[in-house]
């Protein structure tokens, strides 16, 4: 089986690219005049804790996904 043909890789896939995202524009957001960043139309006002959150969820999802295309092909 390919792992492109595994839903499970899908399945974590699809929000491990967005979450890396919603990261990309949080890092953008600090160098913006009021330190924001848009999810879903609003504007949402950066605190110190959610770049360090996003950021390991976001490698646990990508760790996730090399984890199921390369161990379960």
């Amino acid at each position: 089986m390919n792992w492109l043909e595994n839903p499970f890789v899908w399945i974590v896939l699809f929000p491990a690219l967005a979450a890396s995202g919603v990261l990309f524009q949080m890092v953008t957001g600090l160098f913006s005049c009021c330190g924001t960043f848009r999810l879903q139309g609003r504007s949402i006002r950066l605190k110190w804790w959610m770049i360090p959150t996003v950021s390991i969820v976001t490698a646990m999802l990508w760790i996730s996904v090399v984890f199921l295309a390369f161990f379960t092909s």
